[in-house]
């Protein structure tokens, strides 16, 4: 063993064998064997050097991991609760303050506006003229009612595109009996302009009688239902502003098919029948499905195909007595007032549900930008009140009278503009004896 008992592959068990060895410089065999233990201890000492410098950098990378692991966790955590933090903060502003109310508000307009254009069908474009032909139902062929004078009439000159005003909206509701028609289009047995005024915050439903005689630009004088059939929207629109001065901001258009899918989803509708009405639903075949011929006298929840069937008679009186086209448009109104009735009950959860469900019925030209506008303006009303008026007011027009072999009802044209305008725009009082209420 050497120094300190460190092996040593030199041992001499006596100074004659050192001597017989070459001392390579050293003066003694202690002091070679001094040399060597030195050398050995330095080296034992670089290398537990180099293995603690391994160690601790082998640590120091372990404790950086866990730090990175620690610190990752800490933002996790941190982000987590600032999300939460911002989630309630942004639930408290929108529900609890009146500017978040608005922006909550802002924010579900927006987004009815894209549901309402992605979701909705758009009227085909048809620049083909109709032929002007008379439609001839079979009360005109059974009809003994006398040719009318048209040199008589006169006929309104309005200028420009018909009367506009800020703040009030008129949108054009359509109902298209397009049976038997096949692809092409039906006539409009339902035209009523729905207005919303922003400046008195009322709700306005105006019923334009079907069978009214109109001037239809390129064509000859007819009834108003069947422009629409000969020339589309385009043509509706024109004939519309020619004869009653008014500027229409928009088209909602259903068919009687999708009519009954409507009433259906909406849980029917709450109806109040006369005696007179409820038999003769029974006994005829407005109402197409004969199971559902079994209406009573009364209120009455009925579905959408029995609605269609009420809203189609024309000859018994409604429940106010009134009778022919004149009861008819009235059902049609009383059936909208039951519409507006039944989408109150709704929460706004069945009422997003029914919106989407309800929309590909629809066929419209309003864009996302208009409804927006629409949706906003009603909300903001806040009314819940429908007032109504029908075109041609009573004492108003000639009927039983023929032209061409229809049986038509002849207005007159400049009182009847006068009364619809102070109906829409609120400019007078419109006597419920005279407006048709």
């Amino acid at each position: 063993m050497g120094k300190d008992g460190i092996n040593s592959e030199f041992d001499f068990d006596s100074d004659s064998e050192f001597s017989n060895i070459a001392l390579d410089g050293y003066s003694t065999k202690d002091d070679m064997l001094q040399e060597i233990d030195d050398e050995l201890i330095n080296i034992n000492a670089s290398l537990a050097k180099q293995i603690c410098e391994e160690m601790d950098l082998s640590g120091s990378k372990e404790s950086q991991m866990k730090r990175k692991k620690k610190s990752l966790w800490h933002k996790i955590a941190n982000s987590i609760i600032i999300v939460l933090l911002l989630l309630i903060g942004t639930g408290l502003f929108l529900g609890l303050t009146k500017p978040g109310n608005q922006l909550l508000m802002k924010m579900g307009v927006n987004l009815s506006g894209k549901i309402w254009a992605a979701w909705t069908n758009n009227f085909e474009a048809d620049t083909v003229a109709a032929a002007d032909t008379d439609y001839l139902d079979e009360e005109d062929l059974t009809s003994t009612a006398p040719e009318a004078d048209l040199s008589q009439i006169v006929w309104p000159n309005h200028p420009g595109n018909g009367r506009q005003e800020e703040g009030v909206y008129n949108i054009l509701l359509l109902g298209e009996e397009a049976i038997g028609s096949g692809s092409s289009r039906g006539r409009t047995d339902v035209i009523i302009i729905a207005t919303l005024n922003s400046k008195s915050k009322t709700v306005k439903l105006t019923s334009l009688l079907r069978d009214t005689l109109v001037q239809i630009p390129g064509y000859k004088e007819n009834k108003l239902n069947s422009a629409y059939e000969k020339g589309g929207l385009d043509l509706l629109y024109e004939t519309i502003e020619m004869n009653f001065d008014i500027r229409l901001d928009g088209c909602v258009k259903v068919n009687f098919e999708n009519f009954e899918k409507i009433i259906d989803k909406l849980g029917g509708l709450e109806i109040t029948l006369t005696s007179g009405e409820a038999h003769y639903l029974n006994t005829t075949n407005y109402i197409s499905d004969s199971d559902n011929r079994n209406v009573v006298e009364g209120t009455q929840q009925m579905n959408g195909n029995q609605v269609l069937g009420y809203s189609r008679v024309r000859k018994r009186a409604t429940i106010t007595g009134t009778n022919n086209d004149y009861g008819r448009t009235e059902r049609h109104r009383i059936v909208l007032n039951a519409v507006f009735e039944k989408y109150k009950t709704k929460s706004k959860v069945e009422l997003a549900s029914l919106m989407l469900s309800i929309l590909p019925m629809i066929t419209t030209d309003i864009d996302k930008s208009t409804f927006e506008q629409l949706l906003n303006t009603f909300i903001v009303m806040g009314t819940m009140k429908i007032e109504q008026l029908r075109i041609p007011a009573d004492g108003t027009f000639t009927d039983n009278v023929s032209v061409r072999g229809m049986d038509v009802l002849i207005p007159d044209v400049i009182e009847n503009v006068e009364i619809l305008h102070n109906f829409i725009f609120d400019e007078g009082n419109v006597d419920s004896t005279t407006s048709g209420n």
